[in-house]
């Protein structure tokens, strides 16, 4: 009988522990199309350097949109972004964004950063952008190797 009471204790402390550790998602191991309720959103993204006196680092442009190009799930909202880049010597850069423009029937979501720090032109940088949706879930959504563009002259 001993041996069954010891062998119960271990297991409700296994079950008790496995049900307070999580794993949150890390923005390097984030998919480049998540799915969230009917829909599925992909990522597309542009880095590019600046050359106003304004602005003296880069720009980061981010477009949110559904694969079947209908209207965006209600209440997510994307508040962060991350860059990675291929030059280990960089630390990892988080930023806010500086402008969004949301098209929700038409199921496209326009993110800009303007704060973002100077790397090396055709330096190879991983984006990821921090979403939460209307229950208050996280999701990361990631576009791997962008090189950084030069002077986007429009």
């Amino acid at each position: 009988m001993s041996y069954l009471s010891q062998l119960s204790g271990w297991l409700t402390l296994l079950i008790v522990a496995g049900c307070t550790v999580g794993k949150t998602i890390c923005p390097c191991e984030a998919p480049e199309v998540i799915r969230l309720g009917e829909k599925e959103i992909k990522i597309s993204a542009q880095i590019s350097m600046t050359d106003t006196t304004a602005l003296s680092g880069m720009s980061v442009k981010i477009w949110l949109s559904t694969l079947d190009h209908t209207a965006l799930p209600t209440n997510f909202q994307a508040d962060y972004y991350y860059l990675r880049s291929s030059n280990l010597a960089r630390a990892a850069f988080e930023g806010k964004f500086t402008k969004t423009n949301t098209d929700i029937a038409k199921g496209i979501m326009e993110l800009e950063a303007n704060n973002v720090p100077r790397w090396a032109q055709g330096e190879l940088v991983d984006i990821a952008v921090h979403l939460v949706d209307s229950r208050g879930k996280i999701h990361f959504l990631k576009k791997d190797t962008l090189s950084i563009q030069p002077i986007n002259r429009y």
